[in-house]
């Protein structure tokens, strides 16, 4: 009786050794319900997550097909008579990838290392860049 008691210190039955056997699966029992629960509330969590994710992709995705793709490419012109950068930037750059003539000008100067807008003569060649909407 004494080796009853000395397993169960806190409580002044004796008990025998398939009390302690219930207790421990009954203990066993409620840590896998709560385990398994967290479990279940882990998993929905995540498929909610995937859930929104692929919403949210395939949302941006026909935004993005809505949009037209527009190509960069470069052309390189011969300089006639009366033409100046400005006239060319009227004719090749456009307002959805250039603010101004200006940012349109101050780029073909970069590309054809030219010191300024006004450096160009008759029948020089230089390269101007230009958008299209069609791939090529």
């Amino acid at each position: 009786m004494s080796r009853a008691l000395a397993n169960n210190k806190y409580s002044t039955l004796p008990v025998s050794k398939w009390d302690k056997r219930i207790r421990d699966n009954k203990r066993r029992r409620n840590a896998e319900i709560r385990k398994n629960i967290f479990l279940l509330l882990f998993a929905v969590g995540f498929i909610c997550v995937v859930i929104f994710g692929i919403n949210s992709m395939i949302s941006k995705a026909g935004d993005a097909r809505e949009e037209e793709l527009s190509f960069k490419y470069y052309k390189n012109i011969c300089i006639e008579q009366g033409e100046t950068l400005t006239s060319i930037a009227r004719t090749y750059a456009d307002h959805m990838h250039y603010e101004s003539y200006h940012k349109y000008i101050q780029e073909v100067v970069y590309m054809n290392h030219l010191e300024d807008a006004d450096d160009i003569c008759e029948g020089a060649y230089l390269i101007i860049p230009y958008y299209s909407n069609e791939l090529k």
